[in-house]
């Protein structure tokens, strides 16, 4: 799928019928966005450029020498960005930005939220742009801003986590229960969320490093400042996303030594239980057996003094445990 904006007198304009492949691109095209792109729209992008886009096989490389590179005139930067956090599988995609001259090219299989976000605002003629680096700047301030309300939704939900666990001087107020099951779920999928966010998050540091360096492209002044303070912000969630690490760290050693103290408990009780009913049985035993000659047997308070002599031998050990406080 191919989306074509253009300069509108400084507003970014979604222009249709130049994704028609009869229709030649126009000169005023700023931003070509390619989604799961076919091999003529691969074509006509680089016809329009000037230089090769990069290939699936080159979008996955994992060296930075691969990703981040300067070739043809034309600066190609690679990252991956978080998608579907909403969902319960969150995932990176493969993003590519090709700059070339006042035109940039984006390239991706699955469409991030913050790139869809900015396309239909760019659709209403809402995006102020008309170079290619000024949407880059936009491109990549969205995919950080959306990083950062993924952080901070996680961050809330560990907060509440862990005030149920540390409420109080007891780890569960009376009466109160929770999933276990559904409690590690929620811990394992935020620590996976949080790992998602930092692979992003890495791979945005080094893009914008590699555009505040300027190596080998000569970036302009705005270029280079945005790129710097961008780096202090992406530094700084980095910092953010691995507090929310030691905190889902935190939260599962708990979860984890509440099942432990709990299973404990029930293996306690159950232990004592088996104790305290161990006499009335041994006496239930014994007069239970068939001897012609049985102490009492014949008296018309026997049946009743071994129902007592049950119940006391039940009581008492109850009454020694309860003054021990082990129950």
């Amino acid at each position: 799928m191919l989306h074509v904006f253009v300069n509108d007198g400084g507003l970014l304009r979604w222009d249709r019928e130049a994704a028609d492949e009869s229709a030649p691109f126009p000169e005023s095209a700023v931003w070509l966005d390619l989604i799961n792109p076919t091999p003529d729209e691969l074509a006509r992008a680089e016809a329009l450029i000037g230089t090769g886009l990069p290939t699936r096989e080159q979008m996955a490389e994992i060296e930075e020498s691969s990703r981040l590179r300067v070739a043809g005139g034309a600066l190609t930067m690679t990252v991956t960005a978080l998608v579907w956090a909403d969902t319960d599988e969150p995932r990176i995609a493969t993003v590519s930005f090709v700059l070339a001259g006042r035109r940039l090219v984006t390239i991706h299989d699955i469409d991030p939220q913050a790139l869809l976000a900015f396309r239909r605002r760019a659709t209403h003629g809402q995006v102020s742009a008309s170079r290619g680096e000024l949407v880059l700047a936009a491109l990549v301030d969205g995919m950080i801003d959306r990083t950062s309300v993924v952080l901070r939704r996680t961050g809330v939900e560990m907060d509440a986590l862990n005030r149920r666990y540390f409420r109080g001087r007891k780890l569960r107020s009376r009466g109160e229960t929770l999933d276990d099951a559904q409690t590690l779920k929620r811990i394992g999928h935020a620590g996976h969320l949080i790992g998602k966010a930092r692979i992003s998050l890495a791979s945005l540091t080094r893009m914008t490093d590699f555009l505040a360096r300027g190596d080998g492209w000569n970036a302009g002044k705005a270029t280079r400042r945005w790129a710097k303070t961008t780096l202090q912000d992406l530094r700084g969630l980095d910092q953010y996303a691995r507090f929310l690490s030691g905190k889902v760290a935190l939260a599962l050693d708990t979860a984890l030594g509440q099942i432990n103290v709990e299973q404990n408990e029930i293996v306690k009780i159950v232990s004592v239980l088996t104790v305290l009913l161990y006499p009335p049985t041994l006496v239930a035993s014994i007069g239970g057996m068939n001897f012609t000659d049985m102490p009492g047997s014949h008296s018309p308070f026997g049946y009743a003094s071994a129902l007592g002599l049950m119940l006391l031998s039940a009581l008492l050990p109850m009454v020694y445990v309860r003054s021990k406080r082990w129950m």
